[in-house]
């Protein structure tokens, strides 16, 4: 699988986040460039687009999106530049990036820490039809590699990945884990490996 475009969402364990109140939070981001390995540019706000992508971190590798997009809040990390490696290697580094913004997220003075986010739960996408069609065949391809995540994630606890292929929308599943390690943990497993792979 050649493909890089991959995002990943985190979930919310709650809502009740007014429609702007993520603009400061990453407007500070941009001014102290927050986020390693990331140039961070501009921010823009869709909260008035219901179900929509919410404020947008806009930065040259990737996105990041206050995503409600699927009824429920999350943060959405979408890659936007090549990476080097296998797509297993890829994979791993957009959901080490993602928990890692997501856990500036929960430590981030201007929320209060009211923002928490669910450690048996993430949502896995591809955004490139060419390479990544919404099939059964684009699953069977990265089954293997997607099992692997779910195995350095959570370890030994049962988790399942479901898919609903649709030429509709991009090709996309969810892993759910009957119960996840603390979320400081999932970022943990990732780091190891990720070092090991450059």
């Amino acid at each position: 699988m050649e493909a890089f475009k991959i995002s990943i969402k985190l979930y919310a364990e709650r809502d009740g986040f007014g429609p702007s109140d993520f603009v400061p939070v990453f407007q500070h981001w941009i001014q102290t460039q927050a986020l390693p390995d990331h140039l961070l540019i501009d921010v823009a706000d869709y909260a008035h687009v219901p179900s929509g992508p919410g404020t947008v971190l806009v930065t040259s590798q990737a996105n990041l999106y206050t995503d409600r997009g699927d009824g429920r809040l999350g943060l959405l990390y979408s890659r936007k530049l090549p990476l080097e490696g296998t797509f297993f290697d890829r994979l791993r580094q957009v959901t080490a990036a993602a928990l890692a913004a997501a856990a500036l997220l929960e430590k981030e003075e201007k929320l209060g820490g009211r923002l928490k986010f669910r450690a048996d739960e993430l949502l896995i996408r591809i955004n490139d039809r060419l390479l990544a069609p919404n099939t059964a065949e684009t699953l069977a391809a990265v089954a293997p590699d997607i099992e692997r995540l779910g195995k350095m994630l959570y370890g030994n606890a049962t988790y399942r990945i479901d898919f609903k292929p649709s030429a509709l929308k991009l090709f996309e599943v969810s892993v759910k884990a009957q119960q996840g390690p603390t979320f400081q943990a999932m970022a943990e497993r990732l780091k190891p490996a990720t070092s090991a792979s450059k």
